[in-house]
């Protein structure tokens, strides 16, 4: 039983993992807390769906990952940079108000119903008795890629530098030639291409519809608040603790899963505001 709960918290955990991977992103170079995160996920998994009765699977796939990319840059061009000098409290505000528009949109474009993906890979295997789906090995293995890369790009890529230092001065930053806007487009639309690669590694598993994005970018903050806002490797931890702390909460009851999110949001807040690993 308790292998069950583990194995299945992580790859519930490495769906989270992705997102929070987004929200780090652009935290660490705008400051910005971006609630549309859920939304790109969203966009990427259904119009790889979509694009896949058109195309062949790979290439659907890479329209997924670009159209979300796409729809991040937009949102930074559109409603964030008008919005600059504004307060955190208002950018928050305009990312609410995008992942409604972005949802609205969704949901006349692509419709109403569920979409859904074929496997990369068919098969399983079996691991201390508990059978996987190869499916599910891929979203593992590619949330420690993302982990891995984007890493190395904020610690000793010249871009991943320069997107941080956004974040931490951004009027110094351009005294040194940064282009801050540019910057702040780059991270929304990094942000959005690896939350729709998590979209699409989720939708062969669960059906992706225009309002699933909410739910999910809620369970992606939880994961960045637990492991520590502006830390991808938190964010990573955060997800994967999320995850097996709801499989273990189904033992006792299914109703009580989509709450843990939100209890573990507000018990960080009291307890240690930072996160598990620091900025």
């Amino acid at each position: 039983m308790l292998a069950l709960v583990i194995i299945n918290g992580v790859i519930i955990g490495s769906i989270y993992a992705l997102i929070s991977l987004g929200f780090n992103i652009i935290y660490n170079t705008t400051g910005v807390l971006n609630f549309a995160q859920g939304e790109f996920v969203m966009i990427g998994a259904i119009s790889a769906s979509w694009a896949s009765a058109h195309f062949s699977l790979p290439i659907a796939l890479l329209i997924g990952a670009l159209t979300a990319g796409a729809v991040g840059v937009l949102v930074d061009v559109l409603a964030i940079r008008p919005a600059r000098k504004a307060s955190a409290v208002t950018h928050i505000i305009i990312t609410i108000g995008a992942s409604i528009i972005i949802r609205s949109a969704a949901s006349l474009i692509w419709g109403t119903e569920p979409y859904q993906l074929p496997p990369l890979k068919e098969g399983s295997i079996s691991i201390a008795g508990v059978g996987i789906d190869f499916q599910q090995l891929i979203l593992i293995g590619v949330a420690a890629v993302c982990m891995l890369l984007l890493s190395l790009f904020f610690r000793y890529t010249t871009a991943g530098r320069a997107m941080k230092a956004c974040a931490s001065n951004s009027e110094a930053a351009r005294l040194c030639g940064v282009s801050v806007g540019r910057m702040s487009a780059m991270a929304f639309g990094l942000s959005a291409f690896v939350g729709g690669i998590g979209g699409i590694m989720v939708t062969p598993m669960i059906s992706m519809s225009y309002a699933s994005g909410t739910s999910l970018g809620l369970k992606g903050f939880a994961a960045a608040i637990l492991g520590g806002i502006g830390n991808p490797v938190g964010g990573v931890i955060g997800g994967l603790l999320l995850g097996v702390l709801e499989q273990y909460s189904c033992l006792h009851s299914s109703m009580y899963k989509d709450t843990i999110a939100l209890a573990v949001v507000v018990v960080i807040l009291l307890l240690r505001p930072r996160g598990l690993l620091k900025r």
